[in-house]
């Protein structure tokens, strides 16, 4: 007998604790105060079952009456959250089961069988919210009713009398306790989550806001600059002015075209990381055609010789309007980071077998200043992640890396001309 105590009070105890901690939770989420209810209504259950001295005394039935409320409450509190999940204004129907949950308490013949029925019903109902809205609180809510549901079988066998039916009941009623006290458990973690996502959302919106404003500010303050600058170059063009000055001016010119590059990489960077990728076949002979034209007006004073021929005019990979970003990210380097008068470009594609998967492999080769074998990595790195990798400018690379990546391809940079890096370099790009 006393072992039994112990068990009820310990009941009791979770309970208590389980209630506070789900009233705690409906206070700051201001939801889930009908579960509440029934959190209530079995607390109060299990503390008249510790003051109960004999079985169907008066305390034990007032317990066995508030443990077949709680049940009621549960069954209403499903109906409840089910009729504010899926109702809206606009329909005329409602869910036969929300009105069967809703009303069938008013039936007082064959109580136990009809919660059972309703806990059944119920647990359907809950398991449909949690299909809509995917929490764990809710999760834990369905295993909440399935607790009851034993619970409530177990107590309908115990009251006739069976040969181990007691211990079947008694460990029922510890499993619902358990249940109850961890759902509320698990409802207080998800509040905290919750908040923490919201802020972690207003502090991304923020900085999207910024970024956008930073960018759309910098491009309106960079073609003020170009515009300024043509206007002198034309007002200078036949006037007897240093080579210095003039120099001046096509640095400044310059470093208007990198200030815009990197503004444009810096919104593309941010779409490919929150976007969806959507893949279609592209012709690569037809992209870097427009490409190369692009970037020959780009650069009308310098002398580029873009060979991309041995091309087939039908190769197709599978990829979309961003790997236009690639090749122009990849042939604007080649023209900065070059020396030589003559600006030597060759684009070449072929087919690889890698790992048992076919790719097309496609081969930049420039006859530029090259790449260090440091460099040669750290430039696909994002910088938060290796803060201190090699020294670099720009983010045109990393654009390069995250769009091959999305590609579910390859890339990665070699020497023109093997162990000899000022000689130029050759960039690699696999895609299916």
């Amino acid at each position: 007998m006393n072992v039994d105590i112990y068990f009820d009070l310990s009941r009791a105890v979770t309970m208590i604790v389980a209630t506070i901690i789900l009233g705690w939770v409906c206070r700051k989420r201001r939801d889930l105060f009908s579960w509440l209810y029934a959190y209530i209504a079995t607390t109060l259950s299990q503390i008249f079952r510790v003051i109960s001295k004999d079985p169907l005394d008066n305390f034990d039935l007032i317990a066995i009456s508030l443990s077949t409320l709680s049940m009621i409450l549960i069954i209403i509190a499903v109906s409840v959250e089910y009729y504010k999940t899926f109702y809206s204004r606009g329909k005329n129907k409602i869910y036969n089961l929300t009105l069967l949950a809703l009303t069938a308490q008013i039936f007082t013949f064959g109580l136990e069988l009809l919660i059972a029925f309703l806990v059944v019903t119920t647990f359907f109902l809950i398991f449909r919210i949690f299909l809509r809205k995917k929490t764990p609180t809710h999760a834990f809510l369905c295993l909440v009713l399935v607790s009851g549901l034993m619970n409530l079988i177990a107590s309908m066998v115990n009251s006739g009398g069976s040969e181990g039916t007691e211990q079947f009941f008694q460990f029922s009623s510890d499993m619902m306790v358990i249940t109850l006290l961890i759902t509320g458990i698990v409802a207080f973690i998800e509040d905290k989550i919750t908040k923490s996502e919201k802020g972690y959302r207003l502090a991304y919106n923020k900085a999207e806001f910024y970024k956008d404003l930073f960018v759309h500010d910098i491009n309106n303050i960079l073609q003020n600059l170009e515009f300024s600058l043509e206007i002198m170059s034309l007002e200078l063009e036949n006037k007897e002015i240093s080579q210095k000055f003039r120099n001046l001016i096509n640095l400044a010119k310059k470093q208007v075209d990198r200030g815009a590059e990197l503004s444009i990489n810096v919104r593309r960077l941010s779409d490919l990381e929150v976007g969806k990728n959507l893949f279609t076949s592209v012709n690569v002979f037809n992209l870097i055609s427009k490409i190369g034209k692009f970037i020959s007006e780009r650069f009308p004073d310098t002398d580029l010789n873009l060979n991309f021929d041995s091309i087939e005019k039908n190769l197709e990979v599978n990829a979309n309007n961003r790997l236009g970003d690639v090749f122009r990210i990849l042939l604007n380097n080649a023209i900065r980071y070059n020396d030589n008068s003559e600006i030597e470009v060759v684009i070449t594609a072929s087919h690889e077998l890698k790992n048992g998967v076919n790719y097309k492999r496609i081969e930049i080769t420039d006859n530029g200043i090259g790449m260090p074998d440091p460099m040669k990595d750290s430039v696909f790195y994002k910088i938060y992640e290796k803060p201190k990798s090699y020294k670099r400018i720009g983010l045109g690379l990393l654009l390069v890396s995250e769009v091959i990546q999305s590609f579910n391809g390859e890339v990665w940079v070699e020497d023109r001309v093997k162990g000899d890096y000022i000689k130029g370099s050759r960039f690699v790009i696999l895609l299916h």
